[in-house]
């Protein structure tokens, strides 16, 4: 009788002892890895930014690029035009110089 009055109150009255590896760690490791966490969290961030950044300015410079050949093309073009009007300028004037000449 009292042998089972024993077991019975030991039974009853015991809690398991049970623990985990997170339950283990230490103010310090916790706030190590924490620490670690936010650091690659930022580092992520941070190279995602760099990276948005690298694309816009490979974008811009594919623009500025396409825009500087048209503004050379466009340019050539303007200068080829004054060139003519030019020419025919100075083809009237010598056919007026010939003209006044002619008439004098």
């Amino acid at each position: 009788m009292f042998r089972s009055t024993i077991i019975r109150s030991t039974v009853a009255h015991a809690r398991p002892f049970h623990t985990t590896r997170p339950a283990l760690k230490t103010v310090t490791e916790k706030v190590s890895e924490v620490a670690d966490n936010v650091n690659k969290g930022l580092g992520k961030g941070l190279a995602n930014a760099i990276e948005t950044g690298e694309d816009a300015a490979a974008k811009t410079k594919e623009s500025l690029d396409s825009a500087t050949g048209q503004g050379k093309k466009k340019a050539g073009e303007a200068a080829t035009i004054v060139g003519q009007k030019k020419n025919e300028t100075a083809a009237g004037a010598r056919e007026l110089k010939d003209d006044l000449e002619k008439k004098m």
